[in-house]
């Protein structure tokens, strides 16, 4: 059972993360735990210490469920794979971050940062809470049909947490897995790294096929290329830098991503 932690707040976006975690529950042995860091409009006075705080506190977390309520009324009744959210009072980053140190979650979705270019992909990757981050993450600008996954492989030295998260995600699933590698087109070792990774994945139970080669160098194949993909997954170095240009290839792609953080 993949057990994963749905961030959501009340915007588009988490609407997007929501529908597109229960999607993907239809198609493997997921378990969504949706939750909610509510921060309190400035506009509010803020109590100071003692029980009038924490019964403050508490009509705040009351407030959020209500507010969040709106948020998942609609996929509530049709997506099984969905647990009763959990709703915090706090700051956002802090406590996502203590929750997913207290409990193991194996998948993290929510919705990609705004806008998504290169800066805030940069200033995303680079937070705290995602430095520390010990499983893969989906960003979400769009909902997409989950009927393909497209996977790349750039380095052989990243192939193993990528062949070894999609394994574990998707071994079982009909959805099938398309592999793409960086290369010239006599690149090699590239290729029987990419041929390797679909033995592995096909002895997981993933339904895996070898695909094109992209140019080195590029970040990935064309955008154009993943118009089709309900899935993109990239492996990707928590320290990459902002003139990377896989960071700036990133940036360009639409479909959901599959990060999973090196």
């Amino acid at each position: 059972m993949v057990k994963t932690l749905v961030a959501i707040e009340v915007d588009l976006a988490s609407s997007f993360a929501i529908r597109y975690a229960c999607q993907l529950g239809n198609l493997i042995q997921m378990e969504i735990h949706p939750i909610y860091v509510k921060i309190p409009s400035p506009e509010i006075p803020m109590p100071g210490v003692g029980w009038v705080r924490h019964t403050w506190e508490r009509e705040v977390v009351e407030m959020g469920k209500e507010e969040i309520q709106e948020v998942l009324a609609s996929e509530m009744a049709t997506c099984p794979r969905l647990q009763e959210p959990r709703v915090i009072y706090g700051d956002r980053e802090i406590e996502l971050l203590h929750v997913m140190e207290r409990e193991p979650f194996d998948l993290y979705i929510e919705g990609a940062p705004y806008p998504f270019n290169p800066a805030t992909i940069y200033k995303r990757l680079h937070s705290k809470s995602y430095q520390r981050l010990t499983c893969p993450l989906i960003w979400l600008r769009g909902i997409r049909l989950i009927d393909r996954v497209v996977a790349l492989f750039s380095d052989p030295a990243n192939t193993g947490a990528l062949v070894e998260n999609l394994g574990r995600l998707f071994g079982g699933s009909p959805v099938p897995l398309h592999l793409v590698y960086a290369g010239d087109g006599g690149n090699f070792d590239m290729r029987l790294v990419a041929e390797k990774a679909v033995t592995d994945l096909t002895a997981q139970g993933c339904q895996v096929t070898l695909g094109e080669v992209y140019p080195v160098g590029t970040g990935g194949p064309p955008p154009t290329a993943l118009k089709d993909a309900g899935l993109v997954a990239v492996a990707l170095e928590r320290g990459v830098r902002k003139e990377d240009a896989q960071l700036q290839w990133l940036a360009q792609v639409k479909a959901p991503l599959l990060l999973v953080l090196l």
